[in-house]
C-alpha cells in the first residue's frame, strides 16, 4: 500500500472500531442502523482517493488566480504566511496527522453521542450532507489550492517568494492538471471540523476539540490545499448544514438556513466576480471575513439555544399509574 494512504487508512479503521466499541456498548439502546457509521468509516478508506478524486466537479480549468488574488487582498499572502511557519516550527508531521484524522474526529463525534435521543440521525446527516453539497458547491468556484497553482518549489520555498505575484491582468480561468481535485472553495474539512466543534461545544471536552478547529484550519493553509477566503467560506456552509439538520424546524432556523446560504453565496461571486473588491483596502476582506466567521459562531451557537427540545432525563423513572 501507498505509504501516503496508510495512515489515513489506519486512522479510519480507529474510527469504525471506536463506533463499534460505542454501538456494542449501547446495542440495547439503540436500534442497529446506527451501527452504519462503522461500515462507513471502513467503506471510507477504500473509496476515499476515488470520492476526494471527483471532487473536481467536471470542470477542465480552475480559477485558482482569483482565490489567490483574493487572498492577496488581506495584505499579506495567507497561505505562505501560514507555510513558513509550520515549516520554521517544524510541524509539518503534526498538522498531516491532524489533517488526515478528520474521519476519526467524525467517528469519535458520533460515538460520543450516540444514545442521546435524535442525535445519531443528526449527526450522520450532517456529515453527510457536508460531503454531498460541499462537491455541489465546488461547481461554483473550481479551485485546487496554492500549492497546485504556484507549485511545491514555490510553496515550499524552494523558490524565491516572487514566483507568487499575481495582478488584475492575471484574473483569467488556468488549466490545471485535471488529476488535481477541484475542491478547494469552501474548504469541507475546516466545515466538518467545524461542525464536530459546535457539536462538542457544550461538553468538558471543547477546549481540546475548538484546538483540533484551530490545527485544522493551519493545516489546510500551510500545507497549501486551501486560500484563507475557503476557510472563510467554510464558515456558512457550515452553518447551513447546521440549520439543516437541526429539529424542531423553527422560523429561526429557517432564517439562518437562507441566510447562511446568501452569505456564502455573495461572498463566492464576489471572488469570482468582481476580486478586486478585495483590493480597494485590506480592511474590506477583513471586515467581511470578520462578519462571516464570527456571524456564522454567533448564529450557531444562538439556534443551539434557541431552538433545542429538552431530553427527557435519564434519572428520572416514569412511574405507573
Amino acid at each position: 500500500m501507498n505509504s501516503l494512504l496508510i495512515r489515513p487508512t489506519i486512522l479510519g479503521l480507529i474510527g469504525a472500531f471506536i463506533v463499534a466499541l460505542r454501538w456494542f456498548q449501547l446495542r440495547k439502546q439503540v436500534p442497529r442502523w446506527t451501527l452504519a457509521p462503522a461500515v462507513l468509516c471502513v467503506l471510507y478508506v477504500f473509496f476515499r482517493a476515488w470520492v476526494f478524486g471527483r471532487g473536481a466537479g467536471g470542470s477542465s480549468y480552475t480559477l485558482d488566480n482569483y482565490t489567490y488574488y483574493a487572498d492577496l487582498g488581506y495584505g499579506f499572502n495567507p497561505g505562505l504566511l501560514a507555510n513558513r511557519w509550520v515549516e520554521g516550527l517544524h510541524l509539518f508531521p503534526v498538522i498531516s496527522v491532524v489533517y488526515e484524522s478528520l474521519i476519526l474526529a467524525i467517528a469519535a463525534t458520533y460515538a460520543y453521542l450516540l444514545g442521546r435521543p435524535g442525535q445519531p440521525m443528526r449527526v450522520l446527516a450532517m456529515m453527510v450532507l457536508t460531503g454531498l453539497l460541499g462537491m455541489q458547491a465546488y461547481r461554483l468556484l473550481p479551485a485546487c489550492g496554492p500549492v497546485y497553482l504556484l507549485g511545491s518549489p514555490c510553496y515550499l520555498g524552494e523558490e524565491a517568494a516572487s514566483c507568487a505575484d499575481i495582478s488584475a491582468a492575471d484574473l483569467h480561468p488556468v488549466e490545471l492538471d485535471s488529476a488535481f481535485p477541484r475542491n478547494a472553495m469552501p474548504s469541507l474539512h475546516v466545515a466538518w471540523a467545524l461542525l464536530v466543534y459546535w457539536l462538542w461545544r457544550s461538553s468538558r471536552w471543547r477546549w481540546i476539540v475548538l484546538a483540533y478547529l484551530l490545527l485544522t484550519i493551519l493545516a489546510t493553509l500551510g500545507g497549501g490545499e486551501h486560500y484563507l477566503v475557503d476557510v472563510v467560506g467554510a464558515f456558512p456552509f457550515a452553518l447551513a448544514v447546521w440549520a439543516l439538520c437541526g429539529t424542531p424546524w423553527l422560523p429561526e432556523r429557517a432564517l439562518t438556513l437562507v441566510s447562511s446560504l446568501l452569505g456564502l453565496l455573495l461572498w463566492i461571486a464576489a471572488i469570482r466576480l468582481k476580486p478586486e473588491l478585495f483590493h480597494y483596502s485590506p480592511a474590506i476582506p477583513w471586515a467581511l471575513s470578520a462578519l462571516l466567521v464570527g456571524g456564522s459562531s454567533f448564529a450557531s451557537k444562538r439556534l443551539t439555544i434557541c431552538c433545542s427540545v429538552p431530553a427527557r432525563s435519564p434519572a428520572a423513572p416514569i412511574r405507573a399509574r
